[in-house]
């Protein structure tokens, strides 16, 4: 086998060698779980015991389950509309924001001397666990001391001061609105590089032939960092279906006021470590989670 591939049997043996504990590694922690709840989401439980076999009676349970759709609120674009789709939400706005602030934040330091303080200050945010960013956003919304209600003060918008994470039909914008500045961090960076990346020349060329900086952009810039841009979007979505620690911090396990800023992540924590303890149920929401996911995931995998 080792030689039908041009390797010969020691190369063989020593890269099985080198390769074994990583991959025994994500066995047990990544393959040996997803196998497990795969199979588990078919079957009863109590407590942590695998019972009877249910065929897809976890599942239509959990699709009905208004904590993950709620059909009624979601016909009418109100809060809680379930996780599931106000993760999708996160998808729609947070994404197409983060990329276009990268972006634009990358070409804007380009040229600039202090590019390096301020790449770095935008940064920051990606570095910051997410966990504290959750708990920086309660602080900056706070209805007494928080910065943004300050803000609003002074512009003399009083009447729009409230308790943004509890707000049932803003919060969740709230929340969006602190989520934008750690994707827009790594964003950023890519496109930073990529940009680094074109040869001044081309540029230069443009100048030459008459070209302003929306024709530059659009005839040298853009098809240079285009394909760094389906890696912005597809990371940057991977991130968001993800996402627990911000909604976490802010809201707890229930995912705010009567759930109005749940996401997949918390519904799988709720049910699989709060009781009523709903282990199939969890199985089930982490395996919709992962389907959305993992062809995004083998999508960048396969980016040459």
């Amino acid at each position: 086998m080792s030689r039908r591939f041009g390797i010969d049997h020691e190369k063989a043996v020593a890269l099985a060698v080198f390769l074994l504990p990583g991959m025994t590694l994500f066995a047990i922690f990544s393959v040996g779980p997803i196998a497990y709840s795969a199979v588990g989401s078919f079957f009863s439980w109590e407590g942590f015991t695998m019972g009877e076999f249910t065929a897809l009676s976890n599942w239509v349970e959990t699709l009905r389950d208004p904590l993950i759709v709620n059909w009624d609120t979601l016909r009418r674009f109100r809060f809680p509309m379930g996780a599931l789709p106000q993760n999708l939400l996160w998808v729609v706005i947070h994404v197409p924001l983060s990329t276009l602030l990268g972006l634009g934040l990358a070409l804007l330091f380009a040229d600039l001397k202090g590019r390096r303080i301020l790449r770095s200050m935008v940064f920051l945010g990606f570095t910051t666990p997410t966990i504290i960013i959750g708990l920086v956003m309660l602080f900056v919304y706070d209805p007494q001391a928080g910065i943004f209600n300050e803000l609003l003060r002074v512009i003399g918008l009083e009447g729009q001061v409230r308790n943004w994470t509890q707000s049932p039909q803003l919060a969740i914008y709230a929340l969006i609105a602190g989520g934008v500045w750690v994707q827009t961090g790594f964003s950023m960076l890519l496109y930073s590089s990529a940009l680094a990346a074109i040869d001044p020349s081309l540029i230069e060329s443009a100048k030459v032939d008459g070209a302003g900086r929306f024709r530059r952009f659009v005839d040298v810039v853009w098809p240079q960092v285009r394909p760094v841009t389906a890696v912005v979007v597809i990371m940057g979505i991977i991130w968001v279906l993800r996402m627990f620690d911000i909604v976490y911090a802010a809201g707890g396990s229930a995912g705010g006021p009567n759930h109005v800023y749940s996401v997949l992540g918390i519904e799988v924590y709720r049910a699989a470590f709060e009781p009523p303890i709903q282990y199939g149920h969890a199985m089930v929401v982490a395996l919709i989670e992962l389907l959305l996911v993992a062809p995004l995931a083998l999508y960048i995998a396969r980016m040459r």
